[in-house]
């Protein structure tokens, strides 16, 4: 370099840094402080493409645009005073190329202090700028691999840890070599791993993090060179709080729309015995899911009504409810009546009908008796439900449905399977959840509270006065076997409100079948109500009935649970509706421990 650097010591010391500067690839150069190139090294003129000639001497502003070099004098002048600084820039080349460089400049002064010249090196850094273009799109895939990374998580963490909102790394023995900001916010002051430190582990872990305890789903990761050799491992910290938050909401959401579920199927479905109990909760459960359900159960039992409260409660509630008796139709007709029919298909065919598939589409389609059907619909309608699709009779277009079958029969489907009358394929599509509805003889406890659904849904049309059932007509009603179940109980009551001109139910408004299969006992007639000699009595004396006479303690325990549920457990109104004195109904109810549902 030509400048009075003349001593051996000096010249010595330039032979080694040039060589030193040789085998790190960094370009230098004096300047004056007018910006004139006052020396440079082969590195240098090996980066911009340009000879000794055609550098040295000339101007800054010759290389560069007229901004960069404003630029370029801007941060030059701005610095200039801390002597020792270093920038960012991008060096011009005589092929056009902008090469992303580092600048470190020295600024040498004379004994006054004025500048005499600066000493600049430059290094190129082009590989890091290309190392941090693929880790900026090793960042992006690791983000779309971890759905729970933060947007705001620095493009350094997430490059380097990108596996968790907080990383820490660790040597074999446990020592910390690095956290990221946010491990060490999370960690503060523990400085050994947090889980074993054996690649694999995974563990749900709770940490103070400032005022809260919050939720982390630990893991340790093993790091090791192109050798295989162990040399760290990484531990990873993935905050979990919001989704674990987010889970109990969920639940409890679901547990609300189960309880207005259940709400509101009780006042669609009538009953307090443990087996309605499990049906009920069957029902919402079925409600819940969009599988195909076979009902089962005698004549009578509710197997439509129970049909339409899961239709009621599902996601399906306000697409239609189509229901379809299949034994109540000929042959010939039903497969119309299913799959619709083109115009002309048969004789009478004068247009065209959809059929109850189409009809009932995106909602629920019940086929009640369906073990009635012949084995050739049995394949169609197999067919409809395994490709979801029908094809109506004399037509060629097939039509794709999305309806939600449930199926309902009284009849032993596995026996007809096993007598080769239904088919086995058709009979596991359509019973994948099997719901069975106990005869009404074996749920007694519900049958006074259906009774009393009954004879208010009947007493409806008429204007005479309001009915009880006297307690000899209870025990009747409870003796009888029913063998029409629900639908037998509530002709019998229709007939009692018709034939009743008071306003008590006696033995004799029974219709006459039910009095000729029951036992001959004497059956008391006396109310539920109190007798008018109740006036005369003090208000807390209760009317004491003999077992003879009632022998209906889990009737009247069933009477006083309805009416108290009707009443929204009022203590005085159902005692009212029941005509029995308050302080008898306070004793039947703590009698019966009916106190959860009095208040």
């Amino acid at each position: 370099m030509n400048v009075d650097l003349q001593s051996t010591d000096t010249n010595e010391w330039k032979e080694r840094y040039q060589n030193l500067q040789d085998s790190l690839n960094i370009g230098l150069l004096l300047v004056d402080p007018k910006f004139i190139y006052l020396d440079v090294n082969k590195t240098y003129m090996k980066m911009v493409g340009l000879s000794h000639e055609e550098l040295v001497g000339r101007h800054t502003s010759e290389f560069y645009s007229e901004e960069e070099f404003n630029r370029l004098k801007e941060i030059v002048l701005s610095l200039r005073k801390q002597g020792d600084f270093q920038y960012e820039f991008v060096l011009p080349t005589s092929s056009g190329e902008r090469i992303p460089v580092i600048q470190n400049t020295h600024i040498h002064r004379d004994s006054n202090g004025r500048v005499k010249f600066s000493y600049v090196s430059i290094t190129d850094i082009r590989k890091q700028k290309n190392v941090e273009e693929e880790l900026r799109l090793a960042n992006q895939a690791l983000t779309a691999s971890f759905d729970t990374l933060e947007k705001e998580k620095k493009k350094l963490e997430a490059i380097l840890f990108g596996i968790g909102d907080c990383v820490t790394i660790f040597d074999p023995n446990g020592t910390v070599l690095l956290s990221n900001p946010k491990g060490m916010e999370t960690r503060e002051n523990r400085h050994s791993p947090l889980l074993p430190l054996k690649s694999g582990i995974e563990k749900q872990i709770t940490l103070q993090v400032g005022d809260e305890p919050r939720q982390f789903l630990g893991q340790i990761q093993e790091i090791r060179d192109q050798q295989g050799i162990l040399y760290a491992y990484v531990e990873t910290l993935k905050d979990i709080t919001p989704q674990i938050k987010l889970v109990q909401r969920e639940h409890e959401l679901s547990r609300i729309k189960r309880e207005m579920g259940r709400n509101k199927l009780e006042t669609e479905m009538i009953g307090v015995s443990r087996a309605m109990q499990k049906i009920m909760e069957l029902i919402l459960r079925c409600a819940e899911v969009d599988s195909t359900i076979l009902v089962l159960g005698e004549t009578g039992v509710g197997k439509e009504v129970a049909a339409q409260a899961i239709h009621s409660l599902s996601s399906r509630r306000d697409k239609p409810f189509v229901a379809v008796n299949c034994g109540a139709l000929p042959e010939t007709l039903l497969e119309s009546e299913l799959f619709g029919h083109v115009k002309g298909a048969f004789t009478g065919a004068i247009s065209e009908r959809p059929g109850l598939f189409r009809e009932a589409q995106g909602g629920t389609l019940f086929l009640d008796e369906i073990g009635d059907i012949n084995t050739d619909l049995q394949v169609k309608l197999l067919r409809a439900l395994q490709e979801k699709e029908i094809r109506p009779v004399g037509g060629n277009q097939v039509y794709p449905v999305d309806v939600r079958v449930i199926a309902a029969t009284n009849r032993d489907l596995e026996k007809l399977v096993g007598q080769g009358h239904f088919r086995n394929d058709l009979y596991y599509r359509i019973a994948v959840i099997p719901l069975l509805i106990p005869p009404l003889r074996e749920r007694r406890e519900d049958i006074l509270l259906l009774a009393e659904y009954f004879i208010k849904k009947h007493r409806k049309k008429t204007t005479t006065s309001p009915r009880v059932l006297d307690h000899a007509t209870q025990q009747v009603l409870l003796d009888h076997t029913w063998p029409g179940n629900i639908r037998e109980l509530e002709n019998a009551i229709e007939h009692c409100v018709a034939m009743t001109m008071g306003s008590t139910i006696t033995l004799d408004s029974l219709p006459v079948q039910i009095l000729n299969n029951c036992k001959p006992k004497k059956y008391p007639v006396r109310p539920l109500e109190a007798p008018p000699d109740l006036k005369q009595r003090p208000p807390d004396v209760e009317i004491s009935l003999t077992n003879e006479t009632l022998k209906l303690s889990d009737a009247e325990k069933g009477v006083i649970l309805g009416a108290l549920r009707r009443h929204n457990g009022n203590r005085t109104i159902t005692a009212k509706d029941l005509g029995i004195s308050r302080s008898t109904i306070l004793r039947k109810i703590k009698k019966y421990h009916l106190d959860q549902i009095a208040h």
